[in-house]
């Protein structure tokens, strides 16, 4: 959701444009003489981006390849730290839920479960968002060892025959930051 403010500001300030920060979000301060124009972004994605986010991260709790069959985009590009380290197409997100379900057999993992951590960074216009999302993986290792992973995704949405639709999907791993 975006809302722009007239905002009128004394000369003195340089009239440069600049970026503040709001409470709700951010700013976008755009110079237009001794006048300004706010766009004020809330950073708070919508429930219906983080209902597909959620899905698709908490799919491989159960390696549930039917939940994520529908989400992607036909040039759905998703990139992941497991080989073979990116899948493309429709079924891009049912491939690496499988290649991660691969995973966790070869390195006798169970028990995976991603927790979604707070998003500070989201970008949307009328037919695309942009969002990083914090992850932590747990889970135990055949030794009884905890598995911890954390990191982000990325994802790009797109909005294709009035839905969100996941156009591309990255996995950096906090080590990786």
């Amino acid at each position: 959701m975006t809302i722009s403010i007239i905002v009128s500001i004394a000369a003195s300030l340089m009239g440069k444009p600049r970026f503040a920060n709001a409470t709700a979000g951010s700013a976008l301060v755009i110079n237009t003489g001794s006048t300004r124009h706010v766009s004020l972004t809330d950073t708070v994605p919508p429930d219906e981006v983080m209902a597909i986010i959620k899905t698709v991260i908490h799919s491989t709790d159960n390696f549930n390849i039917e939940a994520v069959a529908r989400l992607y985009t036909p040039n759905a590009v998703v990139a992941d730290d497991e080989p073979p380290y990116s899948w493309n197409g429709p079924t891009a997100g049912i491939q690496w839920v499988n290649a991660v379900e691969q995973s966790c057999k070869d390195n006798h993992l169970t028990k995976l479960k991603g927790t979604i951590e707070a998003v500070n960074v989201f970008q949307q216009s009328a037919d695309n968002v942009y969002i990083v999302v914090p992850v932590s993986y747990t889970g135990n290792l055949a030794d009884r060892t905890r598995f911890v992973a954390k990191g982000a995704f990325t994802f790009v949405l797109r909005m294709i025959n009035g839905s969100w639709l996941i156009k591309s999907q990255v996995w950096m791993p906090k080590k990786g930051m």
